[in-house]
């Protein structure tokens, strides 16, 4: 069942972009001639009035098919709601449409989860390592962390950041044990680590393991929507951040993921209940608008980029050079989507498991 709702989620993030682009050309007065869900051969499709709604055979994708699109389809004597024949700021809306889509309904992603109530570790302590800060202390397994030098903890997350900021600085603890209140005093050792984005940072740690207790934070709609617009922000300036880290090698090439990784860790995430899919669902919906907006020929960011150099020189790129961008950015694409892939199979051991359940069918 988890699958099933990974690949819905996946499903539904490619229809928020493709909607995007769908209700922007129809705002502008663009003809949309199709609204396809996935790509390759069509299984089913509907068409009320001018759109054709369709299902397609590869749910890896969508696209929203407006009329004079194509530069073999124009028509210089059909021009009425022709996406050609449109003012270049009418098509940079449209084309735009989809990432922001994909952004901002990462708000409304997040705002629910918050209000829902998201599954979070609670600072209750697991585990000490040996002749650590926390050991020195005199913290126990079991105890409870409310308090950092009199600020209010609620969850393990906060405990850690708070203790990260304090490197070889004596802190207070206020602890619950059972029903006592205790106040403890510890020195978090300085220790000097590397961030998700690969930066060296130099932290406070106490050498403490979580017991894996879980509770849930909730908030009312309105300071959810707050929260969702600060973690929007958050992801989207951290997955900026991580490509410049990528192309600086800083960040392992190893750690990029394809559908198979998307499919699974949402599936995960959808067994561990409504909040925590919707956030998962809200950062791929992030991930999947940054990509979209990137300059690379074929890509949404490799149109706006063409109607950009429109805009400044008055006059579009020629056919023959987008043509050939075009080629370039599928061949990018293509190497991309094929290296994800791999990275997924050796992740997830794709071929191994292919190998077994084929020989559990057999009999042997």
């Amino acid at each position: 069942m988890g699958l099933i709702y990974g690949i819905l989620g996946l499903v539904a993030m490619i229809i928020i972009h493709e909607f995007g682009h769908f209700i922007a050309a129809r705002a502008v007065g663009v003809e949309v001639t199709r609204f396809s869900i996935g790509f390759g051969p069509v299984l089913l499709k509907y068409k009320p009035k001018v759109t054709e709604y369709a299902l397609s055979l590869i749910p890896l994708g969508g696209y929203v098919k407006m009329k004079g699109e194509e530069i073999d389809e124009r028509n210089e004597a059909d021009t009425e709601g022709a996406f050609f024949a449109q003012p270049v700021w009418k098509r940079m809306v449209i084309v735009f449409a989809g990432p922001f889509f994909n952004i901002f309904s990462a708000i409304i992603f997040f705002a629910v989860a918050y209000s829902i109530g998201v599954p979070t570790l609670a600072p209750t302590i697991g585990k000490i390592q040996p002749n650590s800060p926390a050991y020195i202390a005199g913290i126990k397994p079991n105890d409870t962390i409310i308090a950092i030098n009199s600020k209010r903890i609620k969850t393990w997350s906060e405990m850690s950041k708070t203790i990260k900021l304090y490197p070889d600085k004596e802190i207070t603890l206020t602890v619950k044990r059972g029903e006592k209140i205790l106040k403890l005093k510890a020195k978090p050792k300085a220790e000097e680590i590397k961030d998700l984005l690969g930066y060296k940072e130099r932290v406070g740690l106490l050498g403490i393991i979580p017991s894996g207790a879980t509770l849930k934070i909730r908030y009312n709609p309105i300071k959810g929507v707050v929260m969702g617009v600060k973690k929007t922000i958050f992801i989207t300036k951290i997955t900026l951040l991580g490509i410049v880290r990528l192309l600086e090698r800083a960040i392992p090439s190893s750690s990029i993921g394809g559908p198979i990784m998307i499919v699974d860790v949402a599936s995960k995430a959808a067994q561990s209940g409504l909040a925590a899919f919707l956030m998962f669902a809200a950062i791929i919906s992030i991930n999947l608008g940054i990509l979209n907006l990137l300059p690379i020929p074929i890509l949404d960011g490799g149109h706006l980029m063409f109607f950009t150099i429109e805009a400044i020189r008055k006059k579009p790129v020629s056919e023959k050079v987008q043509e050939n961008f075009q080629k370039i950015g599928i061949a990018l694409l293509l190497a991309l989507m094929l290296f994800a892939f791999m990275n997924d199979f050796k992740r997830y051991g794709v071929t191994k498991y292919i190998k077994n359940h084929v020989e559990h069918i057999e009999g042997k």
